[in-house]
C-alpha cells in the first residue's frame, strides 16, 4: 500500500500525454497509446512513467521510444514498469519484480521508490535464518546479558559451545583493531570483512543502505517518493556501500555448505576477535602508563 497519496490527477506531468510539452517525439506516444484509448487510470500511469524516465534518464529518450506498450492491458503495463525498475537496479537496489497486477499496487512502484535496503532488522526474532557469522555476532553481543545490562545464564554458551569467548569481549570495540589487522593484512580475505559486518550489526556503517532494513523501513514511515535529489542521493549511497557490501557476502558465503564448514569459519571469526582483543589490550594504556606519560609531560 502507498505510504503517499496518490498522484494527483490535477498535477499531472507534462509528459508521454502531450508530446509538445514532454519533448518527447510525438512517435512515442502512438507507439504507446495505440490507436484504442485506454482507461484514465492507465493514462495516468503512462504520462508518470514517461515523467520518471525523463527525471531519471534523461540522457536516454531512446528506452522510452522502444516501449510498445499496449496499456490496457495490466501485463504489459506491470512488465514496462518493472523495466524501467530494472534499469533503476542499476544505480541501486529495488524491487523490481511485480507479483501483483493489482492497479494500485503498479501505481506505488511509480509514485514511491521501492527500494531494497541491505541492513539488518535487530529486533529480528529468527537469527538463525541470517548467514553465519552474523548469528554468532549477535548471540555474542545481546544474549549474554539481561535487559538490564546483568550478566545472565549464556544462551551464547549453549549455541556456540566449541566456539566461546570472554564473557569481556565485546565485537563492536574491535573493530579499529580488526581494520588495522586487515589492512597489515594479518586479516587475510574474506575475514576482512569482518569489522564492517560488525557495523553493519550495530547500524553503525554510517550508510543507509548497510545501516536500514526491510523491516525497519517500513517501521520508519515508508518508501522515499521520486524525486531527482532522492534518485542522486541514493546513487551516491550506493556507490559508497557497493563494494563493503561485496566484501561483507564474501565473508556470509564463505565456508557456509555444510555444519563442518560453518565450523571452522567461526573458528576462524573466533580467533581473529581473540587477536583483535590482544592487539586493543596491548595498545591501550594502563592507568599507570597514562599516569606517567602525564606527569613526565609536565612542566618541573
Amino acid at each position: 500500500m502507498p505510504t503517499n497519496p496518490p498522484y494527483p490527477l490535477a498535477a499531472l506531468n507534462p509528459g508521454l500525454l502531450d508530446p509538445a510539452a514532454s519533448g518527447w517525439p510525438p512517435a512515442t506516444v502512438e507507439l504507446l497509446l495505440g490507436a484504442n484509448l485506454p482507461a484514465l487510470s492507465f493514462l495516468v500511469l503512462a504520462d508518470r512513467l514517461a515523467a520518471l524516465y525523463a527525471l531519471v534518464f534523461p540522457d536516454r529518450p531512446d528506452w522510452l521510444d522502444g516501449e510498445t506498450v499496449d496499456w490496457t492491458a495490466d501485463e504489459q503495463v506491470a512488465a514496462a514498469v518493472e523495466r524501467f525498475l530494472r534499469r533503476v537496479s542499476r544505480l541501486f537496489p529495488v524491487h523490481d519484480e511485480i507479483w501483483d497486477l493489482d492497479l494500485e499496487t503498479i501505481e506505488w512502484r511509480l509514485q514511491e521508490i521501492p527500494i531494497a535496503p541491505l541492513g539488518y532488522d535487530l529486533w529480528y526474532d529468527e537469527w538463525q535464518d541470517f548467514k553465519e557469522p552474523a548469528p554468532y555476532l549477535l548471540h555474542m553481543c545481546h544474549s549474554r546479558q539481561d535487559e538490564e545490562g546483568q550478566p545472565r545464564r549464556s544462551e551464547f554458551a549453549r549455541l556456540y559451545p566449541q566456539h566461546r569467548t570472554p564473557r569481556s569481549l565485546a565485537p563492536q570495540q574491535l573493530v579499529d583493531s580488526l581494520r588495522q589487522m586487515a589492512a597489515e593484512q594479518s586479516l587475510p580475505k574474506p575475514l576482512d570483512a569482518l569489522p564492517d559486518l560488525i557495523e553493519m550489526l550495530e547500524e553503525s556503517c554510517g550508510n543507509f543502505w548497510l545501516d536500514v532494513g526491510e523491516l525497519s523501513l517500513a517501521e520508519g514511515g515508508g518508501y522515499p517518493v521520486w524525486s531527482a535529489e532522492e534518485v542522486a542521493w541514493l546513487a551516491a549511497e550506493w556507490r559508497r556501500a557497493e563494494p563493503i557490501m561485496d566484501r561483507v557476502q564474501r565473508l556470509l558465503d564463505w565456508q557456509n555448505e555444510t555444519p563442518e564448514q560453518i565450523g571452522r569459519k567461526l573458528t576462524a571469526v573466533r580467533d581473529a576477535l581473540l587477536a583483535a582483543q590482544e592487539r586493543k589490550d596491548h595498545d591501550e594504556p594502563t592507568d599507570a602508563t597514562v599516569t606517567v606519560a602525564a606527569n613526565a609531560a609536565a612542566p618541573p
